[in-house]
Parts: structure tokens; C-alpha cells; sequence
């Protein structure tokens, strides 16, 4: 319908210009005193109506070209449309089939790669993952900050387990206790000579636990305790109840022994570092809350000042909360 139409309309055109033509070059012939030859004449008629023709195509070819959305640039020196100025003619029903036809390949490759990632999720996922990390790292670090120590511990903790000198075949038998950090530990000295050594140590744990199942089928009431060599020995453990029926607090209290008799004299400064080390190790495997509550406990059978060196130094100490 557009060909038809832009025909009709170039024809007319074409008519109406060349009986102008016509008319004018009759009007010059006239007014001239010399005859004009014919040959002169359609060679002026012929170039004049080929440039009407140029000149008429071009804008036809422009009025359709914007209906189809073609480039077309308009030439300032001619003052007409240049077809050869834009870009080459696109019809528009092939256009569209070929954009159609490009999406259909875009969703054929992503449906044939399902499981390819886009770089820009790629990164999200990443960036993600460093601030979830980051947030671990910095509750980590902000929860260790309120585990409060009692003081900086240069001496280090040494510890003896059970096992190692305690070798015969009775295994502990002792309640567990319920609570995973006690709050309340309780110094007492054992009253008996000291030990210097580890062989001496272990020879007076070893004695001890004798004793105390032959005579009444129990074992060592101590959870733990601390020779003037230095080193923690294990008795009872973090896990178990202690053995004692005349201290209070069986299932959320550890009793530590210092070896050795400290009514006139003291510990050695060694059992003293080891007993701060002790608190602190005890803190940092969370069998001790570190809001516990020091006690000490007076023994009057043995004597109305029984440990009274101990204790003078002990309520100078933090978490001191007196006797039981």
C-alpha cells in the first residue's frame, strides 16, 4: 500500500514539474531573438529532468524511510536527505525476527548452563561470607574479653593427672558433679609434713588414698592438690564431688589442698604462684566461673589457728569471701 501510494504520488509530481519545465523554457525561447536548436533544447530538458527526478526520489525515499524507521541524514549543502549518510535500511519485521532470534539464543545457552553463576553474585557470595566471618572473629574475641581472669599468670600450670600416680586397678568411683563451672572453691592445708619433689609428692598422694580406703572404702576426699614443688596434682578431678562430709557445697564447690602445715609458717611463693595458676586454668577449661567466691576453712581439732598463715595472705587476695 505504501509503494502504491509513494508511485501515484511520484508520478503526479513528476507530471506537474515537467509542464513547468515545459512552459518555462517556452518562455525563454520566445523572449530570445535567436532560434534555439532542438537538439540544445533536449539536452537542456533531459538534464533538467533528471535532476527533478534525483531530487523527487530522494524525498520520496526519505518520507517512507521515517515511516520505516530507517537513519536518514539530511545533507545542509544539497538540503536533502542522504539515504548513503546513515545506516544501511532495516526493515522492520526482519529486525524484530532477529531480535527475537537473538533472546531465543540467550535463553537456549542459559537453559543448556544452568548451574553458571553470575560474576556479580559470585562476588556478593563472597563479600558475604568475609562480613559473616569477620562478625565470628569479633564475637570471639569480645566474648574472651569479659571472661574475667583473676590476675595475670606468668607462672605456668603444672598438672599430674590421676593416672600417673595412682596405678592400681580401683577406679574412681565419686559423684559428678551437676554443674559444669563451680562457683566456689575452698582452700585447706592438709596439716601433714610437706613435699619438696615430685617423688615425694606422689609417694604422700599415694599414702593418703591408702588410708583413706582402707578405712572407709573411699578415696582421696581432695579434688586437687598443690605440692611446695610447684605442681598440681589431681585427685578427685574437675568432674567429681569431694569427699569431705563437714564442708558444705559438695556439688558446686572444688576443695584445693596445699601440702604441708601452714599455721606458722607459709606456702612456698612456688604454691602460691601454682594455686593463681590453678584458679585461671580452671577458668579457661570452664570448669570455674570466673564470679567465683574464695573460702577458706578452719579445722578447730586441729587447732583454733589452724592455717592461720594461709589465710592471712589468701583474704588479700580477690574473690575472698571469708571462712565456711
Amino acid at each position: 500500500m505504501l509503494i502504491v501510494l509513494n508511485s501515484r504520488f511520484f508520478a503526479s509530481f513528476i507530471e506537474r514539474r515537467l509542464e513547468t519545465l515545459v512552459e518555462s523554457f517556452a518562455d525563454q525561447d520566445s523572449d530570445r531573438t535567436t532560434t534555439v536548436r532542438p537538439e540544445h533544447f533536449l539536452e537542456r530538458a533531459g538534464a533538467k529532468c533528471f535532476t527533478l527526478m534525483l531530487s523527487t526520489a530522494r524525498t520520496v525515499a526519505a518520507s517512507s524511510s521515517s515511516r520505516l524507521h530507517s537513519p536518514v541524514a539530511w545533507n545542509r549543502k544539497s538540503e536533502y536527505y542522504d539515504l548513503e549518510a546513515g545506516e544501511a535500511e532495516r526493515t522492520p519485521l526482519l529486525y524484530t525476527r532477529e531480535s527475537a532470534r537473538e533472546a531465543y539464543r540467550r535463553a537456549k545457552r542459559r537453559a543448556e548452563d544452568p548451574t553458571k553463576i553470575h560474576p556479580v553474585a559470585v562476588g556478593l557470595m563472597v563479600a558475604l561470607l568475609i562480613f559473616l566471618l569477620l562478625g565470628v572473629v569479633i564475637g570471639v574475641y569480645l566474648l574472651l574479653l569479659t571472661i574475667q581472669r583473676p590476675w595475670p599468670v606468668s607462672h605456668p600450670f603444672f598438672l599430674v593427672e590421676r593416672p600417673a600416680w595412682w596405678q592400681y586397678p580401683v577406679a574412681l568411683e565419686a559423684a559428678t558433679l551437676d554443674k559444669q563451672a563451680v562457683t566456689d572453691v575452698i582452700v585447706v592445708d592438709t596439716g601433714a609434713e610437706g613435699c619438696f619433689d615430685q617423688e615425694s609428692c606422689v609417694r604422700l598422694l599415694q599414702n593418703t588414698e591408702q588410708r583413706c580406703w582402707t578405712a572407709s572404702r573411699d578415696h582421696i576426699p581432695y579434688n586437687f592438690l598443690i605440692g611446695g614443688d610447684g605442681v598440681t596434682y589431681e585427685a578427685r578431678g574437675w568432674k567429681s564431688q569431694h569427699g569431705f562430709e563437714d564442708l558444705p557445697g559438695r556439688n558446686t564447690t572444688l576443695v584445693v589442698g596445699m601440702i604441708g602445715n601452714f599455721t606458722d609458717r607459709q606456702p612456698t611463693a612456688v604454691q602460691y604462684a601454682e594455686l593463681k595458676a590453678f584458679f585461671t586454668e580452671s577458668i579457661r577449661r570452664f570448669s570455674l566461673s570466673p564470679h567465683y567466691r574464695l573460702h577458706g576453712f578452719i579445722n578447730t581439732t586441729h587447732a583454733s589457728n589452724d592455717g592461720a598463715a594461709l589465710y592471712g595472705q589468701l583474704q588479700r587476695w580477690p574473690h575472698w569471701k571469708g571462712f565456711v
